[in-house]
């Protein structure tokens, strides 16, 4: 324990040293964002002194003199300005990283994100073991940016990936455990653009659309602009009439009107898609400038080098684009409109964007959400530095570790504990007092299964497990609405877990307090018929209970065996040390702990 205390208060000064790192920096480009301010004001003042020169004195050369500089001047400080003005966010947001990294650290959660949009009840495991909602483990791994990264996230936590791909992350997430600075700069290259509620699946739906405009737009794209500039050029010199002007023009309105659908369509669809393509363009740009080594690393980064033109600035482009779309109401606008031809410009750059490069934009999007769950699973594993890689195995039935512990508990109250269970059949009866630790040792054993599935570090130190699904049923509860009472609830998990078995699928089961909500003498029976079924199927797993006499089942059959925690009553105290032993409990509490809430046992006893 005092070495672990050690490790953590290190990587909490490493964060701390962070924060006031950027902290100076941002409160330097601060000052020159006021200093720049100032300049910039006193060149405006600078320019109203010119011109009210160059008017007094009737000096065209002067205004125009002035003017020309003024322009030069004035929108090279406003170029600065919003360059600092973009470092000066990047290190504030940086600030923001490693504070929540110092919260994360704390297992103070509750202001972060808890995805509870993704709880599925009918799901195997997700509700049982906190994966979504109040301190969940969701809150505490997430630090993704976009939605498909957190759509990933989520996905992760409830879907185990192949051996496979689970060494593959394993050594991409121990290379970004190393590089957790350029983490934090990924990061924070994205989230300089709130952009993370948009939906992206419009602007995707518009990608996937074929373009379909006549050929005879990019001919009159050319012509039309060219006569109408021309013509109002001589209609000046008083060569030609004003008419003239006029027909032209009106065609040229005739053809917006042809094409405003589409432009409009077009706006429709994407504009509220140009922030989430500044987040695009920013961490893929992150991405292309990386120099990782682990072959999924790589292989997620080349989809963004093209030989020609690297995707962030191919995004860019269309960001561009659209943002032009989007200036479209205006009135200005709409005056060089009719002479230009824009909405036909941008029509026409769009689709031929579409064209060039629609069909990889999915795969760019996909990739930068596997970048951003890697980024979540290595910024993890570098704050809890004391916890390890599992070794995933092809085998079925195995699951071992030693000094297990629940990552959500803070490290100053977590009591870890050796286990193992292992082949096909093998039960473990868990018996213990109340409050003692039987269900969060459940919790315990599925989060760091679901850990090692999505090829995280595991809060143990050392941990081998095999190729098995997970399934738990820890949390029935009755259902007024849907006319459910809880045991009703238990007996339909159990015959979701029935099902699950019956496709032949190896299985480890976590089943907290079995058949709860039915008489003594049922549960008994259905609690002994129930593990003798899952000792005969592909299942192994763990069976908290209260009931000592399923205990008795390890005589008959082997594979099933007991273990239990424990509580001790001294001086009128109870005390749990939370350690998990072989055998039967020997303590119980319940008496105890009714007696505290003020039920007078002996007296209830005697009236009966």
């Amino acid at each position: 324990m005092h070495l672990q205390l050690i490790e953590t208060n290190n990587i909490k000064n490493w964060y701390k040293n962070n924060i006031a790192e950027f902290q100076l920096r941002s409160n330097e480009l601060q000052r020159k964002y006021n200093q720049l301010s100032f300049w910039r004001l006193v060149v405006f003042f600078l320019f109203l002194a010119l011109t009210g020169t160059g008017i007094y004195y009737l000096s065209g050369k002067l205004l125009a003199g002035g003017t020309l500089i003024f322009g030069i001047v004035f929108g090279r400080l406003i170029n600065i300005h919003n360059r600092v003005k973009a470092k000066k966010l990047h290190f504030d947001l940086l600030v923001e990283i490693n504070q929540s990294e110092l919260k994360r650290l704390s297992l103070e959660l509750h202001s972060f994100p808890d995805g509870a949009q993704y709880i599925d009840q009918k799901h195997p495991f997700c509700q049982d073991l906190d994966l979504f909602g109040s301190h969940s483990l969701f809150q505490w791994l997430n630090r993704t940016v976009t939605k498909g990264g957190e759509q990933l996230l989520a996905n992760s936590l409830m879907q185990k990936s192949t051996i496979d791909e689970i060494h593959s992350r394993q050594e991409a997430v121990k290379e970004l455990v190393s590089a957790p600075k350029w983490g934090q700069k990924f990061l924070a290259g994205g989230m300089a653009f709130s952009a993370h509620d948009t939906d992206i699946e419009q602007f995707l739906d518009w990608v996937k659309t074929e373009p379909n405009n006549p050929k005879w737009f990019k001919p009159a794209l050319f012509v039309l602009p060219f006569l109408a500039v021309v013509q109002t050029a001589l209609y000046f010199g008083d060569i030609l009439s004003g008419y003239l002007v006029l027909a032209v023009l009106a065609i040229n309105a005739l053809l917006l009107k042809r094409v405003q659908p589409e432009a409009q369509n077009i706006y429709d669809e994407t504009h509220r898609s140009i922030n989430t393509l500044k987040v695009y363009e920013a961490m893929i740009g992150c991405i292309e400038h990386s120099d990782f080594h682990s072959s999924l690393l790589r292989d997620l980064r080349r989809p963004f080098m093209d030989k020609q033109e690297q995707a962030s600035q191919t995004i860019k482009q269309l960001k561009n684009i659209l943002s032009r779309i989007e200036v479209r109401h205006n009135l200005l606008y709409w005056i060089f409109n009719v002479y230009f031809l824009l909405d036909l410009i941008w029509l026409l750059q769009a689709e031929s964007w579409k064209l060039k490069h629609g069909r990889h934009i999915s795969q760019w999007f996909l990739s930068l959400s596997c970048y951003e769950l890697l980024v979540s699973l290595g910024l993890t594993a570098h704050s809890q530095s004391k916890f390890v890689f599992p070794s995933v195995v092809k085998e079925n039935y195995l699951f071992q570790a030693k000094a297990l512990g629940h990552p959500l508990i803070n490290q100053n109250e977590r009591v870890s504990n050796h286990f193992e269970i292992q082949k096909k059949g093998a039960v473990v009866v868990l018996t213990g007092s109340n409050m003692s630790g039987k269900s969060t040792f459940l919790r315990t054993v599925g989060v760091n299964a679901v850990l090692a599935g999505m090829g995280a570090s595991v809060c143990a130190d050392s941990m081998q497990l095999g190729d098995f699904a997970l399934f738990t049923s820890m949390r029935t509860t009755d259902s007024l609405e849907q006319h459910v009472s809880s045991f009703y609830a238990e007996l339909e998990r159990i015959s979701q877990l029935i099902e699950q078995l019956k496709q032949g699928m190896p299985t480890l089961f976590l089943l907290d307090e079995l058949l709860k909500g039915t008489n003594s003498q049922d549960r008994h029976l259905g609690s002994c018929t129930l593990i003798r079924q899952l000792h005969q199927g592909p299942a192994f797993g763990i069976i908290s209970t209260h009931d000592l006499s399923l205990g008795e089942l390890s005589q008959n059959h082997q594979g099933i065996d007991n273990f239990s925690f424990n509580s001790e009553l001294k001086a009128g105290k109870l005390s749990f040390d939370y350690k998990l032993r072989h055998g039967l409990c020997s303590s119980f509490n319940a008496t105890e702990l009714m007696a505290r809430m003020g039920i007078d046992i002996e007296k209830d006893h005697s009236e009966h």
